[in-house]
């Protein structure tokens, strides 16, 4: 289902393989989706759909995994699928379905909360991840319909140390990195623990709902 000659009618991305392991799971029999991970940022997941779309033609791609939050009343786990999606830098895609909101993509880690309020009020949106509008514009261009399905693992709230920042945006927390940067930066224990644990329970609220986006609609 995950290789990489896989023929599938559903093709959903997803930038880490802790985002992706319980939908991989809840779909490990259907064989009309088919799961790929990108890697964090917009250059890796444009890169991976335009690889992905360069063979047979899904007929939906699902950006999904993680986001942060931009406005207040977003709780951790919380589930968004937006109506459209929009960069930095004015563009702007339509999402497929009934979505509602909007997710802004951006080139960073957004850690503080003033920085995501800032950013949420700019552009008036409710979320900000690292790769659906790299995604959503590939899919635009080939003219594959684009949804984006993202779960809160970090409130509007939440403020990231730069010390987890630096860690994060590489993308590769191996235990040897993490324990590094442990002994550098003790303080980062709370945050591990904290971050351990939003992300799981994130994980865990989104697999269902991605189940529900890729249910085939009922016949007859």
């Amino acid at each position: 289902m995950s290789g990489a000659d896989t023929v599938a009618s559903v093709v959903v991305l997803f930038a880490l393989e802790r985002e992706a392991a319980p939908f991989r799971r809840a779909v490990r029999d259907n064989d009309r989706v088919r799961v790929v991970i990108t890697g964090i940022g917009r250059a890796a997941a444009a890169e991976t759909i335009e690889k992905v779309l360069s063979g047979p033609l899904p007929q939906l791609v699902v950006m999904a995994g993680f986001c942060g939050g931009l406005r207040p009343g977003l709780a951790v786990g919380d589930v968004v699928a937006p109506a459209e999606v929009v960069d930095e830098a004015s563009g702007r895609w339509a999402c497929a379905g009934n979505g509602s909101g909007r997710l802004l993509t951006t080139t960073r880690i957004v850690a503080t909360p003033s920085d995501k309020r800032s950013l949420g009020e700019r552009h008036r949106a409710d979320i900000v991840d690292m790769e659906s509008a790299a995604v959503a514009d590939v899919c635009a261009r080939v003219g594959v319909p684009f949804r984006a399905v993202r779960a809160v693992s970090d409130t509007v709230e939440t403020a990231l140390s730069p010390a987890l920042v630096r860690l994060l945006a590489s993308g590769n927390v191996s235990p040897f990195r993490a324990c590094l940067a442990l002994f550098r930066t003790p303080s980062l224990l709370g945050e591990f623990l904290r971050l351990a644990r939003d992300t799981a329970l994130a994980a865990r609220q989104l697999a269902p709902a991605l189940v529900e986006v890729i249910r085939p609609p009922c016949s007859g």
